[in-house]
């Protein structure tokens, strides 16, 4: 018969290798990248529709924004407040949403339907 102690050394060796298997978290100034590339694509789309005024490249400039601020969002709710870049990233979700703000009145001055106008992750 084994010991108590025994089962309590390999649960603790099971829990050590659990934890150890797991990917590690990319590093916070990564994760801003991801939105800020996202937000990147969405001004490159957005100067293409100023030069084409094709209705796609607003369509496309939205899209790609509106994934920076949820992302960004989301960003802004794992970190919490105490996080040194909190308030540079929510500066950039909050430019997002501006941004938002003018393509939208941009689509309805030159009446371009846009398939979804929603402002997820915008506050105002």
């Amino acid at each position: 018969m084994r010991s108590p102690v025994f089962f309590a050394l390999l649960l603790v060796l099971a829990l050590l290798g659990s934890t150890c298997t797991r990917a590690p978290e990319p590093a916070v100034r990564q994760l801003i990248q991801v939105g800020d590339r996202d937000r990147d694509w969405g001004v490159v789309y957005y100067q293409s529709w100023r030069q084409e005024r094709k209705a796609s490249y607003l369509e496309l400039a939205r899209q790609h924004t509106s994934h920076a601020i949820l992302f960004y969002l989301d960003l802004q709710k794992r970190l919490g407040h105490s996080y040194p870049d909190f308030y540079d990233i929510d500066r950039k979700r909050v430019d997002g949403c501006d941004f938002l703000r003018q393509m939208d009145r941009e689509a309805l001055r030159y009446r371009v339907t846009l398939s979804a106008t929603s402002r997820d992750g915008c506050f105002n």
